[in-house]
This record gives structure tokens, sequence and C-alpha cells, in this order.
């Protein structure tokens, strides 16, 4: 299949696993994810999404549906933008049609607002990224004494510094005091207005007539509110995108279109300048000073607790898809001074990544090593880990974790040496590097180390195939966590106490007469054991709506119940210590298990290595069977080199490929041999499980069936996740 052929492929799985064409809202990008708003949710299949070979990952967050991509993101929100304007059903106006508006009524007002952050700030990413890389290529070309870059109070053109020095730090610099402008025109179009008029005011704002030091309106203490360019500073720009927005739209709902057409612009430049700059300016000035006060207090907190707190929580942070207001609020904050917090950021980026390298170091299938160079090569390049977040680390669970401490530990350092970021020249990796200037060294040293640590504990602490005998004493926790085996207290009396909180708790979609009707046998069933506990619990079934704001009587069956020992719940608690015995002796299945565990992932790297073998055999035979098919249309024939591009394209790698299919079937011929042998211990062991939970059945008349069935699992846990079962 040639490669346009995938992409095309691709596109409609996409489209289809959205929900269709039509149930697509809006797409735009951010750094590593393609978001997407959908009409109706509910139409997504995530786990189809996520089986797709490009995406890493996919998540419903603030409202939106959220596909980790990875490097590619952009070019494939592109194609999905033009796939869905040539396929999507189309009004007389064209774009998409709306046939079910999302219900944003049932979301909190949280989760809009971080809807809206979310849509607002996404497309700004890759702006960001543009003037980060030439920031960085600035910084590079100046260390390496290859620019100079101007100081224009103290330097004089063509003689301290040249034209192309001049032009560099013009396009270097202007990009971020444009952020402004390009945060109105993401606000304008997230809430419907009309954006070039937007844009005109954006740069309105940044004037290059206006006095750069800005003049003096008033003072409240120590702040000084002026009249000025706002560069480097977007909540103003965000507030006036809402206020142009919904003032655009009014208009146009209220005025004739001719008069809209003369006013509507006219409104937005001179009114919504007037209010940027005496009104709206001014106010957000105070606004971000009093943030810019509380941000600098949390990140010079004493011994570094700030900065660990940031490199603790930044990447549960884009995990849950907010990392991005407080990265530009730590942006924005840049225009004062160095930023801790972004240092701590960028240690935390590199733990995760560490994390995913520590992966790839230990596991034994080549899937997943390929899977995780390739998830952390980007991020070591050029910083952003969703990659690895979703394509390794969260979804084996403890290398997330790992990557965490380890960036807790990295943004600890980086608050105890006071490690800050001097300007924006990157994202990250090592391109990030160049954004420090006085503490390079030291910021490479902590990056590094904690790079090193995430590998180091992910290492160590990770375990790639849990053994036999914790899986099964995690289903032994479980089924004390609903069945109360090893308590003190009488199993059903236990129950019987949950079960009247549940009832009493009012908890949406109880079903509150099958709940009664549960509490009921609960009773029964204790008519042996305590005859008063049992009376009590009928009593309050039969009178629920008159006992349940009783608080004497409530009191009274909770004293009574918490109470209640019996003989049988001592049998139970025999019984539940024997199978945790026994499941500790399943210690005695890891040799065996073991050596069937090595020759799985062997037969995993055999299967994996011959399949990307034939997929790039395949991919030559897509293209030369193309220019065969262009030289029978033009030619009427197939020339000698084609010809002979053929017949080396039948023997190529044919011996490699041969050699493979041999080990694998030699490895499948080991692995029944040795399944044999693990088999005959494992049904040793089962056996006597079983017979424990038939113990248990006959003590308490339930019916364990399920967690037989659990057990079953985990102790063919090898055998199952090779499909050999």
């Amino acid at each position: 299949m040639s490669k346009d052929s995938k992409q095309i492929v691709t596109l409609v799985e996409i489209s289809q696993q959205v929900g269709g064409e039509n149930n697509v809202k809006d797409v735009y990008h951010c750094a590593t994810r393609m978001r997407i708003t959908l009409n109706d949710s509910t139409l997504a299949n995530l786990e189809n999404l996520k089986a797709i070979p490009i995406i890493k990952g996919a998540l419903f967050a603030n409202g939106e549906l959220q596909l980790i991509i990875g490097a590619e993101v952009s070019r494939l929100t592109s194609d999905f933008k033009n796939y869905l304007n040539k396929t999507t059903t189309k009004p007389n106006n064209g774009g998409f049609v709306v046939n079910a508006q999302t219900d944003t009524s049932k979301f909190s007002i949280w989760k809009k607002l971080l809807k809206s952050v979310s849509a607002i700030f996404g497309p700004l990413i890759p702006f960001l990224i543009g003037v980060g890389l030439i920031l960085a290529l600035q910084q590079l070309l100046y260390r390496a004494g290859a620019v100079v870059i101007p100081d224009y109070g103290n330097m004089t053109l063509g003689v301290d510094y040249n034209l192309f020095d001049y032009i560099l730090d013009v396009i270097a610099g202007t990009g971020f005091k444009m952020m402004g402008v390009i945060a109105m025109w993401s606000t304008v179009r997230y809430c419907g207005g009309k954006t070039p008029t937007a844009l005109a005011l954006g740069l309105i704002m940044i004037s290059p007539v206006l006095i750069g030091g800005g003049v003096l309106m008033f003072s409240i203490g120590n702040w000084d509110i002026k009249v000025g360019p706002y560069y480097s500073t977007m909540l103003v720009f965000i507030v006036m995108g809402v206020l142009v927005a919904y003032g655009q739209k009014t208009l146009e709902k209220y005025l004739h279109p001719v008069a809209n057409f003369i006013l509507n612009p006219l409104a937005t430049l001179l009114v919504g300048g007037l209010l940027a700059f005496f009104v709206m300016g001014p106010i957000m000035g105070i606004v971000e000073n009093a943030m810019l006060v509380a941000f600098n207090w949390f990140m010079t907190l004493p011994i570094g607790i700030g900065t660990m707190i940031v490199g603790l929580t930044w990447q549960p942070l884009v995990v849950l898809g907010v990392h991005n207001i407080l990265f530009f609020a730590a942006v924005t904050a840049m225009s004062s001074g160095p930023s801790l917090f972004l240092a701590a950021a960028f240690a935390a980026a590199w733990a995760q990544m560490g994390a995913t390298i520590g992966v790839a170091l230990k596991s034994q299938k080549n899937i997943d090593r390929s899977a995780a160079i390739a998830a952390a090569v980007p991020g070591i390049i050029s910083g952003p880990t969703e990659s690895c977040i979703y394509a390794v680390n969260l979804p084996k669970g403890l290398p997330f974790i790992t990557g965490t401490i380890a960036g807790a530990i990295g943004g600890w350092l980086i608050g105890i040496f006071g490690v800050d970021l001097d300007n924006l020249a990157g994202l990250g990796g090592i391109v990030g590097f160049l954004a420090y200037t006085d503490d390079l060294v030291a910021a490479i040293l902590i990056d590094l180390g904690s790079f090193a640590l995430g590998i180091g504990l992910t290492y160590l602490l990770w375990v790639e195939h849990k053994s036999e005998k914790l899986l099964a004493l995690k289903t032994l926790k479980y089924l004390n966590s609903v069945k109360y085996f090893a308590s003190k207290n009488d199993f059903q009396a236990i129950a019987a106490k949950k079960s009247i909180k549940k009832i009493l708790g009012n908890r949406k979609n109880l079903d509150l007469a099958n709940e009664l009707k549960t509490l009921q046998s609960l009773a029964n069933g204790l008519q042996s054991v305590d005859s008063e506990a049992c009376e009590l619990i009928k009593n309050f079934t039969k009178n629920y709506d008159a006992l349940k704001t009783d608080k004497d009587f409530r009191q009274k069956l909770n004293n009574k119940l918490v109470k209640i020992e019996s003989p049988r719940q001592a049998n139970v608690n025999n019984t539940y210590e024997a199978i945790k015995k026994d499941i500790v002796n399943l210690k005695q299945l890891a040799p065996a298990a073991k050596a069937y565990g090595k020759l799985t992932a062997r037969n995993e790297n055999l299967d994996f290595t011959l399949n990307r073998l034939l997929q790039i055999k395949a991919t030559k035979q897509a293209k030369l069977d193309a220019k065969l098919q262009k030289q029978l249309a033009s030619l009427g024939g197939v020339d000698e080199k084609t010809k002979m591009m053929m017949t080396n394209l039948e023997s190529w790698k044919q011996t490699r490929i041969n050699d493979l299919n041999q080990k694998i079937l030699d490895t499948q011929k080991s692995m029944d041999e040795k399944e044999k042998l693990l088999q005959t211990e494992i049904s040793n062991h089962y056996g006597i499980l079983v017979k424990q939970l038939e113990e248990f059945e006959k003590i308490t008349n339930e019916n364990l069936t399920e967690f037989k069935n659990r057990f079953f699992n985990d102790l063919h846990d090898k055998e199952i996740k090779a499909e050999r079962i």
C-alpha cells in the first residue's frame, strides 16, 4: 500500500471512529494532540481510535476528544481538515453541518472554563514553538560567535552589529511581543467573532507608535498603571477578545446589514481601542501584577518547595490537559524576569522521558523497545512528553509514577540551586538548553540527572510481567474488599452496615428497592448469628421512610452491627489465612514461568522483525507496481532496469525471511514443551486454590465462581497474553 493510500485509510478510520464527518464540530491541534470538538461524544470509540497506528492515545478532557499524535500532529490535523471539507455535508454557505449542538449545559463551570482555555491556548502552541526555535537559533549563533544580539541603547548599526544581526533580532523578538495578538485571534475565533478586525485591534495594542515605557496614568502603591504597548502579555488580549467577539455578534444581530457593515469594524477598532487602553488594560494590569506577586512568592518558597511541587505535578497536569494555563502564565511572567517555573517543568519533562527510556532498556520485547525509543526521541530533542506519557508510561502504570517522582526531585534541585530560565529558546529537551544563559551548566546537570533518575527508578522498580503470586494476591485482596473474609466482625454484619450506609447516602442511580431487598437477605443470614440484629435490620427495611431520619435507631443499629462476631467468621478467617499461604507458595512457579516468559518474548520479537521486513517489502512492491503501471501506460512496455528490480525484489531478504520463519517454528515448539511443564504445576496450585474457595462457599453460602475464574486467569496470565489460551 502506498503512503498516500495509508494516509487516506487513516483519515477514514479516524472519521468513522469519531462518529462520522458530520459529528465533527471543530478541529485544531497543539504541540502533540489533535483536539476535536464533537456534536455527540457518545459516538466516539476510544478503544478503536487507540488501535490506529499513528495514534498513541485517546481521551476525553475538557469537553474535547484529544488524540495524542506526536510530531506528525500538524500534518495529520491539516489532512483531516481537508478530508472533512471534501466529505462533510455542507450547507449553502459551506462549512460543517452541525446536526446536534454539544450540550454544554451538562458541563460544570470548571469544565467549561478548561474547555475554553484549551480551545484558546491550543492553537498558540505551534506559534510558540516557532518563536522558541527562532530564539534558540539566535542563541546558538550568538554563542558560536556568528551573530551579535544588539543592545540598541549602547550599540550602533553598522559598527557594533550588522544588518543581518538586526533583522534576526527583529524576527526573534517580535514573535514574543506578538503573543498577545495571536491570543486575541484565537479567542475571537473560538467565540465566533470576526478575526480580521480583531487582529487589527491586537496590532493597535502593540503599536510601535506607543511609547515603549508607557505613559503613567496613576499608581497603586509600587504599581505604576500606564498606557503603553502591551508586549509579552496575554490576559488583556484574551479579555478584549471575548468582549470584541460578543460585541461584534450583538451588533450583527440588531443592526441593519448595511449599518453593520460600516459600524461593526468601526466599533471594534475605535471603541475596542479606547476600552483596551483606558479600562481593560489598567484593570488587567492590576490583576496580572497581583498574579505575578503570588506566582513569584510560590516559586521562591524556602528549600525548593515551590519548584518541587511544580516538578511533582507538571506531568499529571499534562495528563489532565490543563498544563497550558500555567505554562502561558509562566511565559507571561517571564516579561519581568527569568523563570524558575519553566526550569522546573523542563526538569520534570526530562525525568518522564527518562522513565520511557527505562522501559526501553528493561523490556524484553522489541516492539515495546521500539515504541519507547520512538516516543522519547522527539521529546529529548524538543521537549513535549505526551508521546512518552500516552504511548508508554501511562499504559504501563509504574513508569509514569517513577518519572513523576524523578521530576519532583529534579524540580527540587532547580529550586535549591536557583537555576532559572532566561528566555524562551525552545520548549525543553536539548534545544531548550539554549534558553539558559547564566545557569547553563547547572541546568544541563540537573536535567540530565533527572533523566538518569527516571531511567534508574524505572529500571529498578518496573516489572514487565507481574508474577502469578502478585496477581493472585491482588485478586485475594479484591475478594476481601467485597466479601470481608479477613475481618474480625461477621462478614454479613459488615455487608449489612455497608448496605445501610449506601441506602442512607441517597446516591444517584441507586436502586432503592433492590438494595432494601439485599439488606433483607443479609438480615436473614444473620438470624442464626444475632437474632436481635436481624430483627433491627428487618424493622429498618419495613419502616424505612420513618426510620431513615431516626438518629437514635440508626445509632443503635450501627452499634449492634459493629460488635457482631461469630464462629463462622473465625472459620472464614482461618480459610482466608490458608489460601493466603497457598498463594505465597505460588513462588514455586517462578522458574518455569520465567523460562516460558522468555520464550514468549523471543517469539514476539521474531514475529515483530518478520512483520517489519514483510511490510518493507510490501512498500517496495507497491512503489514498483506504480512504476510498472506508469511505464505500461506511457511506453507500452517495461524497461530492463525495472524487470531487474522486479526479479531482485522477489528474492529480497528472502533468506532472512525464511530463517525467521524457521526460528519462529522452533521457538513455538520449545514453548509447547515448556507450556506442558508449566501447566502441570499450575494445575496443582489452582486445584488447591479452588478447594479453599469451595470451603469459603460452604461456610458462607456464597457463589465464588467469579473469583475461581479470576485466579485461573492470574495463574495462566502468560499463556493468555501469548494468546495460547
